[in-house]
């Protein structure tokens, strides 16, 4: 049974708040949001740019370009997998230690839903959901409403601000549109501003990535993602985000966010994934029996 992506709205009695499960998406749907506007903003930029760039400006990013791999020039259109959610290690990272005997049947009832995901690189990916078929009472089925919404949106967000950076869509090979200068390094820096969004990113003098900034109506993330070096290029495997309300400091959120891969028909894609937004909790996902679309 395929259901369609709940809301974070039905509060789990002494276990799991409303406001616990909005903290823990919200990181993943602001990032998701910022990243793929400042993606739009710079294309935009680089459609109608202002002024030429330099040669050296562009030969310093065709070069660049070059050293990341990119699954949109591989051909990876999207894929298939069961998901594998730790929900122990949630309750434990919520618990700040190890899982409460009061969680002990939350946890059972969620590792008995099967889960899956349908993800497309190009938006529109499906999370299914198949609960147990056997009668819930009124707590277990608000549980199983608001994890699915978590699960649902995490997964879904995580999948908008990664696919922008394993496409390599955050590295331009042109330097046309990008007002670009020169670090102390030896690297660069370029800046994109339109009346909504602005974006600032950072190389450092080895062309690796170190800092993608994007703000926008009065938020602003700061994202310093870490890339690994493999035989098919600089491939994406670590992203820290800081949340920045500019208006409201109180409401800051960090995020951590670690992908390892496996490599399907010379693609890669996702074998776990973990998530972990400072302070609040931390969930990591499995992807199992996958098959890759191209």
């Amino acid at each position: 049974m395929r259901l369609a992506g709940a809301q974070c709205q039905h509060p789990l009695e002494s276990r799991l708040d409303r406001m616990q499960c909005s903290s823990l998406l919200s990181p993943a749907r602001t990032a998701a949001l910022l990243v793929t506007c400042g993606c739009a903003a710079m294309a935009a930029a680089q459609n109608t740019p202002a002024s030429a760039s330099s040669a050296a400006n562009n030969d310093w990013m065709a070069q660049t370009a070059k050293m990341y791999y990119s699954s949109s020039k591989a051909g990876l259109k999207g894929f298939d997998c069961a998901l594998k959610p730790d929900w122990r290690a949630f309750f434990a990272s919520k618990s700040g230690g190890d899982v409460k005997a009061s969680d002990e049947p939350a946890v059972t009832l969620l590792n008995s839903v099967k889960t899956a995901v349908h993800a497309r690189m190009d938006g529109g990916s499906i999370i299914d959901w198949d609960p147990p078929a056997q009668q819930l009472d009124s707590t277990q089925t608000a549980l199983l409403s608001q994890m699915h919404g978590a699960l649902n949106q995490m997964v879904q967000g995580f999948m908008q601000f990664w696919s922008p950076f394993i496409e390599s869509q955050v590295v331009p090979d042109t330097a046309e549109g990008l007002e670009m200068t020169t670090t102390a390094d030896g690297g660069r820096q370029f800046h994109v501003a339109t009346p909504q969004v602005e974006v600032t990113e950072t190389f450092d003098s080895g062309h690796v990535l170190r800092q993608y900034n994007v703000t926008m109506s009065g938020t602003r993330i700061q994202m310093t993602p870490a890339y690994t070096a493999d035989s098919h290029g600089l491939l994406i495997t670590h992203f820290h985000a800081f949340v920045e309300p500019m208006n409201d400091p109180q409401k800051n959120m960090e995020m951590n966010v670690d992908v390892n891969y496996q490599w399907l028909e010379n693609f890669p894609v996702p074998a776990q994934l973990n998530m972990d937004v400072v302070g609040v909790a931390g969930l990591n996902i499995g992807f199992a029996n996958c098959t890759v679309q191209h």
